[in-house]
């Protein structure tokens, strides 16, 4: 009888010893599902973090640039090339229009919205002075219509 409880007791524990690993082992999984899944939720709001800087650097980038566009067309921009038409003015008056307005709005940026930019579009000074082209194209297509 003694070898029975012996041996009934010896089952016990070792099921009792299987079922308390089973158990730790499904908590590991689940504190590793868990763990998984708050690290990408800590990416996604950086992610979205990320996404509305660049978004916030980018329509300030593009309101400042129509600012300055618009002012330097109004005050000089538009004589300056009638006077290049005309024979009277060298392009490279031009040239340096568009260089005025790229160390404006460049000056005007927070180091902050330019490294989103940087970061997500490649050079901020690329993207600038396509910025600043397209606007004067488009003003310029707004005038002469």
């Amino acid at each position: 009888m003694d070898a029975i409880q012996s041996l009934t007791s010896t089952v016990i524990s070792n099921l009792a010893l299987g079922v308390i690993t089973l158990l730790a082992t499904y908590a590991m999984y689940y504190i590793t599902k868990a763990t998984a899944k708050v690290k990408a939720q800590t990416t996604k709001i950086k992610d979205e973090a990320s996404r509305t800087l660049l978004v916030n650097a980018l329509e300030d980038v593009n309101e400042l640039a129509g600012v300055t566009v618009a002012a330097i067309e109004q005050t000089t921009a538009a004589a300056l090339r009638q006077a290049v038409k005309d024979g009277t003015t060298d392009r490279a008056e031009l040239i340096a229009l568009g260089k005025q307005a790229f160390t404006e709005i460049k000056a005007k940026v927070t180091p902050a919205a330019q490294t989103a930019i940087t970061e997500n579009l490649g050079s901020f000074d690329t993207y600038l002075t396509n910025l600043i082209e397209t606007k004067v194209l488009a003003l310029k297509a707004a005038t002469s219509a």
